[in-house]
This record gives C-alpha cells, structure tokens and sequence, in this order.
C-alpha cells in the first residue's frame, strides 16, 4: 500500500475530522489537520508566489505544526467544517472589523495552493460546496434529478407567507434556512443548549408583520410520515438508515429533537431514489453530502434536504453500519466512483470513542474555537 497525503480543514472540536484523522492514520496514511479558527492567533499562514516558482508555496506556522512547508500536493482534501478566524475579544471594533474581513479574505484564497493543479480530490470542491447549501436550489435540483419534493415557500414577505398557511390548512412545517443553537446559563451556572428544530405554525402563532419580516424561513405543508430516511453519499456508494421517528411523539416532528428515544436500522433504497441522489450529486458537482427523505403512507420517498458535511457517523453509532471505515476508505480512494469492500482490517468507530470522551477537552482547548462552546451541536445535524 502507498500511503495517501491527506488534509482535513475543520475546527478542532469536531468529532467527526478528528474520527477520520485517527482511523487514517491507523490505516498508515499521512494524514494533517489544519483547524481554521487558530488563524491568526494561534496560526501563521503564508502563501509565496515569484517569477521563478509560479506555483507557489503554502507555509503554515504555529505550535503543532511538524511540516511548515505544505508546499507538496495533497492526494485529498476534506473540507469537512472549516470555522472562520477567531480574534482576540479586546481588539478595538473597528480593527476587529477590518482584520476580521482581511482574514475572511486571505482563507479563500488558500484553496488553490492546497490543489497545486495535481489531480487533487476534493470532498467538496470548495464552490460545490457554497451552491449545494442553497435550499431552493437543492428543492430545484432534486426535481431534476427525478425525486419527489414538497411545495416549498422560502420567504420573508408576511402577505405570502399567510397566504402560504391559508393554502395547506392553515399550519405548515417552519424550518431555518441555516442551523441554529443558543446556550443559556441557569441561576445556579449551568448552561444549557437549546436548537431550533422544525415545528409546525400556524397563522395566529406568526409574529406581527415587521417582526416577521426580519428573518426570512423556509415553510412546507406537514407531510405525514411512516418513517424517515438519511443517506450518506460516499461518492457513488450510498449507506441509508430509517429513521423510526413516528414511534415516539418527541421525534415526530424532527426526529432529531427525540433521537435518543427512537431506533434506527440499515435500508435498503428503491432503485429509482439511489440513481436520483447519484443525479443529484452530479448536478451539484458534490463527492460527498448527506440526503434526508420522509417516507409517506403511501411509500413515497419524497426529499427533504441535502447537506454537503452532514453527520454520518451515528449510522454506525445507532446502526452498527462501519461508516468510520468506509469514509476513510472513500478518502483514501479519491475518486466518484467508489465502492467499498470487506476485505481489510475494519476500525470501528468505538475504537476511536473512548479515547475522544476522555481527551478531546484538553485537546481542543489547546486551539481557538469559535464564539459557540466546544461541544455544542449543530441544531440542523444530530450528535453521534
């Protein structure tokens, strides 16, 4: 075996790079983390380009950092969670706004000294993934691909979305545009995290039209339900679960909100839902994401959303299906048309689990994070 370059981009509290990071190197592959949020603190980033070396140099220097000089290509890069850069709190405003921007600016553009135009394998290609989180062109694109998908109103005009709840009944499913979490301390100093989840609405339930105006949301008719459905993507190679989340009231709306109260099982995708989420990763120019679907009572899968960096290791948490091992394969493979195979050692997600409840603290308080607390789920995505 030839040992794969591979680079995870993230931050460091997130549990899914540092799972990957570790099964790949067990695997014997040189695998280097680069978490985004210790630049500028923590972080120094250079890129050097001259008449005489066009291609440019990548030089990275902090206090982990072994190789300063990325300068070599990358078999594989996983822009898996990147964070923006983190200053200090002191900084005055106004210098904070203008580091904050030159810094913003300065991370875009490393992309193309991590390609160093080498065949470098891309999960996502860093435009891919801007365009796939779009929700009306994920709703779009689905169509096209051949999947069912629910009317969708994406809005903040208060006459439409009225008249959106007088269409469906008067209540519709609510959702955000992009996750979102809070974390509240108590009297006593605990602090508690609360998500926003889907919910239904009404219309008396809508706030009044200048409140309503000021955060536009996603509204669709509640769709009835047998069960629920995840698909992870791994180029062409596609593990599903069903998601049982009729078999508990606190799940039944979004399941993630009752997750710990539900099962979860492999399934089997219909032909025609597999070719139409293969469809549909080529339309994004995607190499991995992950698809939700609602199964109704009449067995159709009709498609929810796609998120280019979802979750996937509770597959194999609540599943038992290896997804740990099968995405690092997938890196490792780099390539579309992937299909995984038995017929190796297999590291188990619980290999790496014990040792992340007791380390990942300490280890990731050695590095900046962003302004949400280490550790605090996404409200759009569930925890492993």
């Amino acid at each position: 075996m030839v040992p794969k370059r591979i680079l995870i981009v993230s931050e460091a509290s997130d549990l899914h790079s540092n799972a990957v990071a570790w099964a790949l190197r067990k695997k014997g592959h040189d695998c280097e983390s680069l978490f985004t949020p210790d630049f500028p603190t923590l972080l120094g980033l250079s890129t050097r380009v001259g008449p005489g070396d066009p291609a440019g140099r990548f030089i990275l220097r902090g206090p982990d950092v072994v190789q300063e000089d990325r300068s070599a290509p990358f078999d594989t890069v996983w822009l898996r969670r990147p964070g923006g850069p983190v200053l200090p709190e002191d900084m005055h405003a106004g210098d904070r706004q203008v580091a904050a921007r030159q810094c913003e600016i300065f991370l875009a553009g490393v992309a193309p000294f991590l390609d160093q135009g080498a065949g470098t394998f891309w999960v996502n290609p860093p435009a891919s993934d801007v365009a796939a989180q779009q929700k009306a062109c994920q709703l779009r694109s689905a169509a096209r691909a051949g999947l069912a998908i629910p009317e969708t109103l994406i809005s903040n005009d208060p006459a439409e979305i009225r008249a959106f709840l007088r269409e469906h009944g008067g209540t519709v499913a609510h959702k955000l545009l992009r996750p979102a979490s809070w974390l509240v301390q108590d009297e006593e100093g605990g602090e508690h995290i609360y998500a926003a989840y889907t919910v239904p609405v009404t219309e008396d339930q809508l706030p009044d039209d200048d409140t309503l105006r000021l955060c536009p949301g996603i509204f669709q008719p509640y769709l009835p339900k047998q069960f629920e459905i995840r698909v992870a993507c791994l180029g062409d190679h596609l593990v599903a679960i069903r998601i049982n989340s009729q078999t508990d009231d606190r799940a039944a709306t979004d399941w993630r909100a009752g997750q710990i109260y539900i099962g979860m099982e492999p399934y089997d995708l219909p032909p025609e839902i597999a070719a139409g989420c293969r469809r549909l990763l080529r339309e994004f120019d995607l190499a991995h994401m992950s698809v939700d679907f609602v199964v109704g009572p009449d067995g159709e899968h009709t498609f929810l959303e796609i998120n280019p960096q979802g979750q996937f290791l509770f597959l194999e948490a609540r599943a038992g299906l290896p997804l740990l091992d099968m995405f690092s394969e997938f890196l490792v493979a780099g390539r579309r048309d992937f299909t995984w195979r038995e017929d190796h050692e297999i590291v188990r997600f619980t290999e790496f689990e014990a040792h992340w409840k007791q380390s990942w603290r300490a280890e990731a308080a050695r590095h900046a994070h962003l302004i949400r607390p280490l550790g605090a789920p996404d409200a759009a995505e569930e925890k492993s």
